[in-house]
Formats: structure tokens, sequence, C-alpha cells
């Protein structure tokens, strides 16, 4: 049986044991856990963050990456399927949109989601078309020179063989899980999502962010951030602020205000 603390899986910052509404946070690649740092002390006590950290990062540095998306989620079913016991919600960005997607739709099919909401930042729908070639697999120096012109990998990292020696395996696995990526049809995701992206964000096309809806059985709502890909780290705070305002409007919420009263 999983377990949340002390679970490698899970980074939880501050933790609510009698959370009205578990918010499961999935990384960009590249990113661990620690991009959400601070989030649980920025969201109602109510809320309990819960950071995903995947093999290979932070921790859990010595353990094998994982390169494909449906294996990544067949592990995470694992580890959160016995904590969907009460309401969550998933936050994924980027490469973390796709794969909160997917184990959404797994935890469905499995008969044991009891999610409240979900909110897809800084991925273009999934069922479309990839807008770039594959880049996993380019020799390196050709794989870096992709990356700075991305955005988003702070330049000492890609000006330090040391820390390059490191961090693109991790990088490489990480668009792997993306790029080797089909949709594989199959059942709506029921629920309603929220979809967050970046005014200036080349990779998700303000004119595609709505077909989001195309993939869900419930109602879409779309906020647009200023900025470029990584609008969910120049544009901090907003994006906590407008989560804590749509966690707070869940009927999770007012039921469990309803009990403490």
């Amino acid at each position: 049986m999983s377990k949340l603390y002390g679970n490698p899986w899970f980074q939880v910052p501050k933790p609510v044991p009698n959370a009205a509404i578990r918010l499961f946070c999935f990384p960009y690649a590249g990113g661990s856990a620690s991009i959400y740092d601070g989030w649980g002390e920025r969201l109602a006590d109510d809320i309990e963050v819960v950071a995903v950290q995947y093999p290979g990062r932070g921790s859990r540095f010595r353990e094998p990456l994982i390169s494909r998306c449906d294996n990544l989620v067949t592990a995470l079913l694992r580890e959160v399927s016995p904590l969907a016991d009460k309401p969550f919600a998933f936050f994924g960005h980027s490469n973390g949109g796709l794969v909160s997607y997917e184990l959404a739709r797994a935890l469905q099919r499995h008969g044991t989601s009891r999610q409240v909401h979900h909110f897809i930042s800084g991925h273009r729908p999934i069922h479309l078309a990839r807008n770039h070639q594959p880049m996993h697999d380019l020799p390196d120096a050709a794989f870096i020179d992709k990356l700075a012109a991305l955005g988003g990998t702070p330049r000492e990292l890609l000006e330090s063989r040391e820390l390059l020696d490191l961090f693109l395996p991790v990088l490489r696995a990480d668009f792997a899980i993306s790029e080797t990526y089909a949709f594989p049809g199959g059942p709506l995701l029921r629920g309603d999502m929220s979809v967050l992206y970046g005014r200036d964000d080349v990779d998700v096309a303000e004119a595609d962010v709505m077909r989001w809806a195309e993939l869900i059985d419930g109602t879409i709502d779309l906020q647009r951030f200023d900025g470029g890909h990584f609008f969910v780290n120049s544009c901090k705070q907003r994006v906590i602020d407008f989560v804590a305002n749509r966690l707070r409007s869940l009927p999770a919420r007012s039921m469990r205000s309803r009990q403490v009263a």
C-alpha cells in the first residue's frame, strides 16, 4: 500500500493530514518536485500540496530514469491510487500536463478517482500533432543548442560540462516521454479543467489551447499569463493565486466548510 509521507515519489513540505483537497503537482521536463516549493504556504490551510518527484532527480538521483509516458503513468498509478481516498486535483506544467492527464484517465479507468479539478499548464492539446522535430536523441551539441533556444534552462547549467553530464540524461528522458507519446484515444477525462498558457509561448498557440475541450467530458476555462513557456516561474504568484481561487470555488471545499461548521 502506498503512503504519502516519507514516500520518495512525493514531497509534502506542509503536511495537512485532514486536507479538504490534495493538489498533486507534476514537473516540467528537466524539473523536479522543487519547482513547487512555496506553493503550500501560499494556498489555503485545507489544501495539501503534493509535489511529485520522478526517479533520477533530487533525492532519487541514483534511481533509473523513466523515458516513456506509459511506464511513468503505470508507476505513478501504483503510488497515487491508494491516496485517492479524498478529493484531489492535478496541476501539471508542460511535460507534467501530459503525464497528469494520462494518469487521471488511468485512475478513472480503475474506478479510484475522486478528482475534483485538473489544471493543465503550458502544454498544447495532446491529440494534436507535435509542432517540432524530436530532439531527445540528438547529439549533445545539437541538443544543448535546442535547449538554449527553448529557454528555461539556466545558463550556468548549459555552460558547465560537469552539470551537463548530470542533467542531460534527465532532460533526454523527459523529452522522450513527450516525443515518443502517441495519443491512444479512448474515453474522455470526466471533470472540469483549467488551461493556463503563456502569451508568448511559441510551443502552445493560443488558437490551439481551446481544443483541450475535445479531451474532457466537462467544462473548460482558459487563463493567459504574460511571458513565454516558463510563465509558471516568472508569474509564480499569479499562477498560485489563480489555482487558489479555482480551488476555493469547488464543491469539495464548501462541503468541508459545512462539516467543520
